[in-house]
């Protein structure tokens, strides 16, 4: 037997005895499918015209490799005639027949694809094909296969694979027979429902590519002689018909404009109204309002899986055409640790944004990855695709082969075409309207909303979704590998990867999901709206049993909804429209009168004249502590939902449960929480940020263990920069536990900053950054900040890093840039400041680095603009802020000038300064590129150079004064008002506030200099 050990490379020997192993007790019902199947019979004597229509299909020219010899087996089907009992069903039965057939091939080719290339490669080596050219062997390859078999061709053996052929043909013969058994006699029904006359015949089945369940059934859309179109679904549409009763009443109670469709609903099947889409970009704003009007509905009904595909435009309004989602339970959770109740991660898959309605992003984990838009209202995607897909290599010869790889971001159909930011802000507010009417008028009558729930849905059975579709998908992508399907052992081993995703989740639903893998089934789970206990699509009970039924999860949930939670999911719908738009229109205190052009966040304040700095910070932290929430674990910090910021200014912030990175993670609100409850001595604030940073500390000194995949573990390998990374993690960690007095906290971070060394050293040194925000100089700054007793041997060998790298004759990216945040400025500064911490024969290399680095920071200057611009590929390019402009480049020279004493490098850095002064204020209150992290800048210069600090009182009347701060905070349009991040959010802000009202806890996300607590004890 083959050794299975490969398939699971990311699990330890702990894991796999523990996830797997017992696993093996459940092979002979998994494998059940293969003996349940019978073998083909022998074949019947179809028609001439059958077999004429069957040859014609099998011989047409190849489209793609190997599509004759996946016909062939797909026309088996065709013997004998499945459609010839149902004659009088079609319009035209050959082509009934032959969109069966292409039905077959795409499933097929699902499962032959990769055995045919292994096997053409093999035939290939051993010489068993004939032809001059690797073009002529292929086409032997195939005549010979069709002829016989490509087995016996090349000498290899797929005995799954004949296995797996036989299910999904019988699937394919027998559910084509039920469907064409159930419309015969529903015909008379389905005239009376949907008007379609019994005697039109269908002229297209409609057979979809889409995922096939319990036996390989999928949905059809059937198309009739008449034009007219009809969905079939051959699994329950009990959602389906509760939602319209739900629709219908809602209507008439609270003058929504709910759309559904026309529901015929059969004994385990049914029918729904074709939904064609329509052009609604002349009415967008009272089509955006009836969207939120469907986006509260879905909320309040725990709906899930209403993205692009399940929700269509029309004129009438949205209308939801696949409902068996709606009504969605917790995903059950079993075993050790136990679960926390009601955690972020329940709490984001059950607001407004897991609905699916909204913008609904999905994109790589690089900062310059594709990224698709999955949301009914989403738009086009960008640059590549973030799934990777299977590609053909040297199509039709005999050298053909797969690759893994991207593939450009493919184009949907949006519900609006392109707009302006206007435009997009506005469709934004009506559909935030159409919610909030919607959420208060069922807050007013609680009882009556969850009494029609209950009547209308109390014989509905939902599906439960255990997992994505993806994660079953790429289950099966696994067990569709040449070795799979050559070795039934290997065939198993694969699909026992779905049991990675299920670690935490009940042993029957694995041996469920392994069963209908087998079968090539997208594993399917229903439960009884009422009830608990969950079955397979089939209807046999799986031995799970949920913790709460689907109807008394909704009804708990609308009992708890209050303006606060309203206002949380309004967040979350204002910031899919708006994070895709820097807000850089900062009002003057001077300009204060004017309105804001959007609505006010959650009905907060828009601030006044009376405010204060005290005042604001106090708001922001209140909200900050109402707004958290567990983890998945109890041991696991506390954390935020919230978009994912990205110092990438084109890449989208979808929302997420927030990580551990310093730029938009749960470490920044729990750093602001930090300093402001102690300069406000507030306990509140204290306590959620001790939370958070025990948890952290005690998760960086208990030893790794092996915690469920889904986990957020701090102890997980995790990127080492500053602002994305364990190194900004350690920094804050080391930050708060000074200003909270936890001696335990920085002792954590300082025993970690060997981890941090580790990971910088096993990246590839050919893609290591050395730039401050994702390279070596930001984690240098961190460790030379956090101090202890491994911080100056590891900044030693970051520093041996920087000036290996920067080597006169080497050439690397990070001298493309002048800027603080990813070029040269950056690295000036950590090097500047680690200097003096460096041993004395190290010193004398970072000095002639340093010297290099200057003389490149020159060759930026330009005299004409009297600034440096950004980068050599775009020297028109003046940017602002400290991460590319004159204020990050004043901070570098600031701290060369210090170590050096050069005056040349003081003058430059007043030239700095002044373009700062000059241009640097008025654009946004953020770190990352907007006013704070500015601000920040010139404070520092300022504390020495006292002609600066009039500037400085100057800026803060101006720009910052306390109720600007309120104004903006509350600002819809603004996407920075979404986020809680440190670096471009309202953690930024309370940082900012905390820092003027006490100077002597200066914490800094600029220079990430540690805190200088010059009152100690207060």
């Amino acid at each position: 037997m083959k050794t299975t050990a490969p398939y699971y490379p990311e699990l330890s020997e702990a894991q796999l005895s523990d996830s797997i192993a017992p696993l093996a007790q459940f092979d002979a019902q998994t494998l059940e499918v293969f003996r349940d199947i019978a073998s083909p019979r022998a074949a019947g004597s179809p028609g001439a015209a059958t077999r004429g229509a069957a040859a014609q299909w099998c011989a047409a020219p190849e489209r793609y490799p190997f599509q004759r010899i996946i016909r062939n087996a797909a026309a088996s089907l065709a013997d004998p005639d499945p459609v010839a009992s149902f004659a009088p069903l079609f319009a035209d039965p050959p082509a009934a027949l032959r969109q069966l057939l292409e039905r077959a091939e795409a499933r097929l080719r699902e499962v032959c694809t990769r055995p045919l290339v292994a096997a053409i490669n093999h035939a290939r080596r051993h010489g068993r094909l004939m032809g001059a050219d690797p073009a002529l062997r292929y086409q032997h390859f195939v005549d010979q296969s069709i002829r016989g078999s490509f087995e016996e061709l090349s000498g290899l053996s797929f005995p799954v694979l004949r296995d797996v052929t036989r299910v999904v043909l019988t699937y394919e013969a027998h559910n084509f027979r039920e469907l064409c058994q159930r419309l015969t006699a529903d015909r008379d029904a389905i005239a009376a429902t949907f008007g379609i006359d019994p005697a039109d015949q269908v002229v297209s089945c409609g057979f979809a590519d889409g995922d096939a369940h319990h036996q390989g059934r999928s949905v059809s859309v059937l198309e009739f002689r008449s034009g007219r179109k009809l969905a079939y679904k051959p699994r329950d549409v009990s959602c389906e018909a509760a939602y319209a009763v739900i629709a219908r009443e809602a209507n008439d109670w609270l003058g929504t404009s709910l759309v559904a469709a026309k529901v015929l609903e059969r004994a385990g099947y049914g029918y729904v109204e074709y939904v064609a889409a329509e052009d609604v970009a002349d009415i967008s704003a009272g089509f955006m309002r009836a969207s939120g009007e469907l986006a509260a509905v879905m909320y309040l009904l725990n709906a899930q899986d209403m993205h692009f595909e399940n929700v269509v435009a029309t004129r009438r309004g949205p209308v939801p055409i696949d409902l068996e989602t709606i009504l969605q339970p917790v995903r059950l959770h079993l075993g050790t640790p136990a679960e926390t109740p009601d955690n972020a991660h329940h709490r984001i898959t059950q607001s407004v944004y897991g609905i699916g309605i909204l913008p609904l992003l999905m994109g790589g984990r690089d900062e310059d990855s594709g990224y698709v838009d999955l949301g009914f209202l989403g738009e086009q995607g960008g640059g590549e695709s973030p799934f990777k897909s299977f590609q053909l290599e040297a199509p039709f010869t005999d050298e053909v082969r797969l690759t893994l790889g991207k593939q450009a971001a493919e184009q949907r159909q949006t519900v609006v075409g392109t707009l302006g930011q206007d435009e997009v802000h506005a469709l934004g507010e009506g559909m935030a309207a159409g919610f909030v009417r919607v959420c208060r008028a069922v807050m007013s009558d609680k009882e009556r909303w969850t009494a029609l729930v209950r009547k209308a849905a109390a014989g509905v059975r939902v599906r439960y979704l255990h997992h994505p579709t993806m994660v079953y998908a790429q289950t099966l992508r696994t067990a569709s590998s040449a070795r799979a399907m050559s070795d039934r052992a290997s065939y198993l081993a694969a699909l026992k990867r779905v049991a990675i995703a299920s670690q935490s989740a009940a042993r029957a639903i694995v041996r469920s999901e392994l069963r209908q893998l087998a079968g090539r089934d997208i594993p399917y789970f229903t439960v009884a709206a009422a009830d608990v206990a969950l079955m397979d699509g089939e209807g046999a009970e799986v031995g799970a049993v949920l913790t709460t039924s689907p109807l008394d999860l909704a009804a708990a949930k609308v009992t708890a909804l209050t303006e606060f939670e309203m206002s949380e999911q309004l967040r979350l719908i204002h910031s899919a429209f708006s994070c895709r738009f820097p807000d850089d229109h900062l009002a003057s205190a001077d300009d204060f009168e004017a309105p804001l052009p959007g609505a006010t966040a959650g009905g907060r304040p828009t601030g006044d004249p009376g405010d204060t700095l005290a005042g604001v910070v106090t708001r922001l932290c209140d909200t900050m502590v109402a707004s958290a929430l567990p983890d998945r674990y109890a041991d696991l910090p506390h954390t935020w939902i919230g978009p994912l910021a990205s110092a990438q200014s084109n890449r989208p912030w979808p929302p997420a449960v927030l990580g551990y990175d310093l730029y938009t993670g749960r470490v920044g609100p729990a750093l602001a929480l930090a300093a402001a409850g102690r300069v406000l001595d507030h306990p509140a604030y204290r306590d959620l940020a001790t939370q958070i940073f025990s948890a952290i500390a005690e998760g960086l000194s208990d030893p790794p263990s092996d915690a469920p995949s889904e986990t957020s573990d701090t102890r997980q390998p995790a990127p080492f920069s500053a602002y994305s990374g364990l190194a900004g993690t350690l920094f804050a960690l080391a930050v708060a536990g000074r200003l909270l007095g936890q001696p335990g906290w920085i002792s954590a971070a300082q025993q970690a900053v060997p981890d941090v060394l580790e990971l910088v050293k096993d990246a590839p040194r050919a893609d290591l950054s050395l730039d401050m925000i994702s390279g070596v100089a930001g984690v240098l700054s961190c460790v030379t900040a956090i101090g202890g007793p491994h911080a100056g041997e590891s900044a030693a060998a970051l520093t041996a890093m920087l000036t290996d790298a920067l080597r006169p004759d080497t050439h690397h990216p990070v001298l493309d840039q002048s800027g603080f945040g990813h070029g040269v400025s950056g690295v000036i500064h950590a090097l500047s400041r680690a200097y003096p911490r460096l041993p004395e024969q190290q010193r004398g290399g970072v000095e002639a680095t340093l010297s290099r680095l200057t003389d490149r920071l020159r060759n930026f200057y330009d005299p004409t603009e009297g600034d440096w611009y950004s980068n050599v590929a775009t020297p028109w390019s003046f940017p602002t802020g400290w991460c590319h402009g004159s204020a990050g480049i004043a901070l570098a020279l600031t701290a060369y000038g210090a170590m050096t004493g050069d005056g040349a490098v003081e003058r430059l850095r007043k030239v700095a300064v002044g373009n700062m002064l000059r241009r640097g204020f008025g654009r946004n209150l953020t770190w990352c590129h907007g006013d704070l992290g500015n601000h920040d800048i010139l404070s520092a210069v300022a504390s020495t150079d006292d002609s600066l600090r009039a500037e400085v009182a100057d800026i803060e009347r101006t720009w910052l004064r306390p109720e600007v701060f309120t104004r903006k905070a509350a600002d819809t349009r603004s996407r920075y008002a979404h986020t809680n991040s440190l670096l471009v959010g309202t953690a930024g802000m309370v940082i900012h506030l905390v820092n003027r009202l006490d100077p002597s806890v200066r914490l800094s996300p600029v220079d990430l200099s540690q805190v200088d607590l010059s009152a100690e004890g207060r």
